[in-house]
């Protein structure tokens, strides 16, 4: 925690879940694309896209899609320290008292089999992301097929071929989203579970059961103020020069300017925060990441207490 204060004041951080305070902590991300990702929604053969000018076209991933995936791993690491109840499934929650866990108070949740009504908001608010180049430049289409036992498209039983065929449309990798993490009223063992969740989340959007990691985040550098800035990636996706090659390093440049000119001198530069990160995770003893977990549901808990949740 005295690592953490040495980047980000105390005051962006809260010591009871209960307090509404200003103060926000924007979260600057480039998501690489290093597999074939599947971004899709109304149609189960097209990618989201979204018209962002007469001769621009761009993909779109909906905030859900990166969320829930986030979301999901934070739910695994809070199995890992045993600070979340056992019954506990993701998006299946019989109880309120299930909602005194970090995730869930981090990431949003509500009781969904009951007719106790409680939701808890979200204190992590995600942006759509939209890539920088044009849809058919950076998408491909494969074409997929039910092959029988015998690995091939012939129907032993009818004789004939098979007609099971179907289309997908992919992001290629390669292909470079900004993105942007707005964090508010959350306690310093909070803001560390959502770091862990970015950082070592990997699969996204469909058939993550069958495509393997696919989505890179690297994160730039983070913003502090009293109110929100409104830095977006569509902005930087709408600011882009068409003469500018999209780069790794243009597109890392553009979002730091931006943060900067936003943020001034209260943007800072992420490393050290991330290898505070990783050197809690790679110590083969846990105890500190168990005491971090421990707090972190102490302190929920006491909060569904606090608003009258839970006695």
């Amino acid at each position: 925690m005295e690592g953490l204060l040495n980047f980000i004041d105390k005051s962006y951080f809260v010591d009871d879940l209960k307090k509404n305070t200003l103060g926000t902590i924007k979260i600057a991300i480039l998501r690489e694309v290093t597999g074939n990702l599947i971004i899709r929604s109304n149609y189960p053969d097209e990618t989201i896209t979204f018209k962002a000018g007469e001769n621009k076209d761009i993909v779109e991933i909906p905030a859900r899609k990166l969320k829930s995936r986030e979301k999901l791993l934070g739910l695994k690491i809070c199995r890992e320290f045993n600070v979340i109840d056992g019954e506990f499934r993701y998006n299946v929650i019989k109880k309120s008292e299930q909602l005194g866990n970090p995730n869930s108070i981090l990431f949003g949740d509500s009781v969904t089999e009951s007719n106790d009504a409680v939701g808890i908001t979200s204190r992590a608010i995600y942006d759509w992301a939209y890539s920088i180049r044009d849809v058919d430049e950076i998408t491909g289409t494969l074409q997929h097929n039910a092959l029988s036992e015998g690995g091939t498209m012939w129907n032993e039983e009818e004789g004939k071929l098979r007609q099971s065929l179907f289309q997908v449309q992919y992001i290629k990798p390669g292909t470079l989203f900004p993105h942007f993490i707005t964090v508010e009223n959350v306690t310093q063992e909070l803001f560390i579970h959502l770091l862990s969740c970015i950082l070592f989340e990997n699969r996204y959007g469909a058939q993550s059961t069958t495509l393997s990691s696919n989505i890179k985040n690297h994160i730039l550098g983070f913003g502090l103020s009293k109110f929100e800035q409104p830095v977006n990636s569509y902005s930087i996706s709408a600011n882009w020069k068409p003469e500018k090659d999209v780069t790794f390093e243009n597109v890392k440049l553009a979002i730091n300017g931006a943060m900067k000119t936003a943020y001034g001198e209260n943007y800072k530069d992420f490393q050290q925060v991330i290898s505070l990160i990783n050197e809690l995770w790679k110590k083969e003893d846990k105890k500190d990441l168990q005491a971090i977990y421990t707090k972190a549901k102490n302190d929920c808990t006491q909060f569904l207490k606090d608003i009258h949740v839970c006695k």
